[in-house]
């Protein structure tokens, strides 16, 4: 089959996306290719659909594991063979997974950048029939990338025992700093370049400056009629704010990394058919998604980068159709998004310490550990060693990029359980033979620590031994809780845990520190390119944007917020029409107003001064204004 009948066959479309067949024919022709192609512009589709045309195995490096899950299921369904390497208590060995890849006749197979710091994966996959090296969000290869993750730069190691492979690197934005990395760090030969241009014509980028704005997102989603999404930058504010729209009668719900995968399937399935009209979110929702009307996407805060922006406001109006991305910031949220992400840095002392308090944790050897899987109860750790948790977080994520650990969320639920009672009293417990003894019983014998240290379990491993009901096993804990014989709490977050290094203290933690300086530079250079650009009211927003990006813009786009491009605030038609007409009724409050009217907030802070000013209107003590009779 030729390429249209292959992409017909599997996908069932009839012509590519712009850009896609000629990279895919690049590859095929042995092309080492860097392919900047926009969100949602089918960046995976490029290695799939090459993997079909040739005998072999491609093998794609990801940072995200969700999405090599979600892209192997997708393939699955497809009838197109893949698998990813596993990094949890339920995964095969690695060189039993390595056989799999090597043997199994797989066409994709999805590797994460640290597999390149282990000698043995090196020196296995040397033996596997590779056709294509494809390296999906490269631009974490770049110290000036986002997420910049070390582990990417060891990929170029493949080089070694595959010299002649053809390498696909792929990402949706990148710098030409970026792009000379990538070509530098991957080793790039005869290097094809593809590139979409990062204008979005049909997106209208506004800037507001508000106090208040939850009741801003509010009056914009009333007014714009379609789904859209709303990115918040914690958890907490995302489902607060779902609930303040769906208080204020506005379909809305909520999305982020906490959720488990049925709650984040269910959402998403709900958003797509459209009984969920608008998505609040963290960042974490964006992988996969791929809804062409999303009409309005709105950032409550002003995000870490420009790359970030540009990426997740591209996920409106992918239909080509008219839509626009809303930017609501206050005056104190340039100083808000430095504390945030650069005051908040880990300290070298910080990273020392953590590390060897994770290794004293898990009572890790020198010159031990490496490839041992644990499991970390995050509160219970932080703690212990008296920690904060937010920043804690970051050192860990910080220790994943760097391949000194692989990280990942646990999806199965563990509770944690301490023992209250003596072995002696125990056993004198157990001799009632009742459902509670028998899981204390079991608690005991699975155990060997268990009077001695804190015990993480999984409940469906104990319903399922014992044959019990989910409601039977928490009953039955309650009862033993009760009876003073232990105590048990639910952990908001564990993690899989694995060093990929032995310990080796400061020779294991240098590189980290390394990097650490540099990873400050490139935050804080970012931070600003981000505050500029929002406090920049004169420059075309999308001008800015392509600048940033290496493009060389023509004109201005005539839609954004800024001065140069749009003479008349943002405010529906007739608008101080119906604001007379409004306040000759009765006093309003701005908040009051924000309820009936769509404006931006300057529009309406200029009317209002004008009509104060020509003393056609006055603020009362409560803060309302009201219309004097003429």
């Amino acid at each position: 089959m030729n390429k249209i009948e292959v992409l017909n066959k599997y996908w069932g479309f009839t012509e590519f996306k712009p850009l896609q067949e000629e990279i895919i024919t690049s590859v095929l022709t042995g092309n080492d290719t860097l392919a900047i192609l926009p969100t949602g512009g089918g960046k995976s589709l490029c290695y799939q659909l090459s993997a079909l045309l040739v005998e072999g195995t491609v093998l794609v490096v990801s940072p995200l594991i969700a999405l090599m899950e979600d892209q192997v299921k997708s393939l699955e369904k497809k009838g197109i063979k893949a698998m990813y390497f596993e990094s949890h208590s339920k995964s095969l060995p690695l060189s039993q997974q390595l056989d799999n890849c090597i043997y199994g006749n797989y066409k994709v197979v999805y590797i994460s950048p640290e597999r390149f710091t282990n000698e043995i994966f090196i020196k296995q996959i040397a033996h596997a029939s590779l056709s294509l090296i494809a390296v999906d969000e490269a631009h974490c290869i770049s110290e000036w990338g986002h997420d910049f993750r070390p582990a990417f730069r060891k990929i170029a190691k493949i080089r070694t025992v595959f010299p002649d492979l053809p390498i696909l690197a792929l990402t949706a934005s990148a710098t030409p700093k970026v792009i000379q990395d990538i070509k530098d760090q991957l080793l790039f030969n005869n290097t094809k370049l593809f590139q979409q241009s990062f204008e979005r014509p049909n997106l209208a980028y506004k800037i507001w400056n508000t106090e208040d704005k939850y009741n801003s997102a509010a009056q914009i989603l009333k007014f714009y009629s379609g789904s859209s999404i709303i990115y918040c930058n914690t958890r907490k504010k995302a489902e607060q704010l779902a609930h303040f729209l769906y208080e204020a009668g506005i379909s809305s719900d909520f999305f982020h990394g906490g959720l488990d995968s049925e709650e984040k399937k269910l959402k998403l399935q709900r958003w797509h058919q459209g009984s969920i009209i608008n998505m609040t979110a963290t960042s974490a929702f964006g992988m996969g998604i791929d809804k062409a009307n999303v009409r309005t996407v709105i950032h409550m805060e002003l995000p870490r980068s420009l790359e970030q922006y540009y990426q997740e406001t591209g996920r409106a109006g992918r239909d080509g159709n008219p839509a626009k991305a809303f930017l609501l910031f206050n005056d104190g949220a340039a100083e808000q998004l430095k504390n945030d992400f650069l005051n908040q840095l880990p300290t070298d002392q910080e990273l020392i310490t953590t590390y060897k308090d994770l290794c004293n944790f898990f009572e890790i050897g020198y010159g031990e550990g490496n490839e041992e899987l644990f499991i970390l109860d995050f509160d219970y750790f932080c703690e212990r060693y008296n920690r904060n948790k937010i920043k804690t977080l970051q050192i860990l994520e910080q220790f994943d990029r760097e391949g000194i650990f692989s990280l990942n969320a646990i999806k199965e639920k563990y509770i944690r359980i301490e023992s209250k009672c003596s072995p002696a009293q125990a056993i004198d417990f157990i001799k009632q033979q009742n459902l509670i003894t028998q899981i204390l019983e079991l608690l005991m014998r699975q155990h060997p620590y268990f009077f001695n240290e804190i015990t993480m379990i999984e409940p469906s491993k104990i319903c399922d031994f014992l044959k019990l009901s989910k409601q039977l096993f928490w009953e039955a804990l309650e009862q033993l809780q009760q009876g003073g014989f232990i105590r048990y709490s639910i952990p908001s977050a564990n993690f899989y845990l694995i060093p990929q290094t032995p310990r080796e203290d400061q020779y294991t933690i240098r590189p980290v520190l390394n990097n650490a300086k540099a990873l400050y530079q490139q935050k804080k250079f970012k931070i600003e390119a981000m505050i500029s650009f929002a406090l920049d009211f004169d420059s075309c927003k999308r001008n800015i944007i392509l600048r940033y990006f290496g493009s060389t813009p023509e004109g201005v786009c005539q839609k954004c917020s800024s001065i140069t491009c749009n003479k008349k605030l943002d405010t529906e038609p007739d608008f101080e029409i119906k604001l007379i007409s409004i306040l000759k009724v009765k006093p309003h409050s701005i908040h009051e107003l924000k309820q009936k009217l769509y404006f931006e907030p300057l529009a309406l802070q200029i009317i209002l001064e004008r009509l104060l000013k020509q003393k056609k209107i006055k603020q009362s003590e409560t803060q309302k204004y009201y219309w004097i009779n003429e």
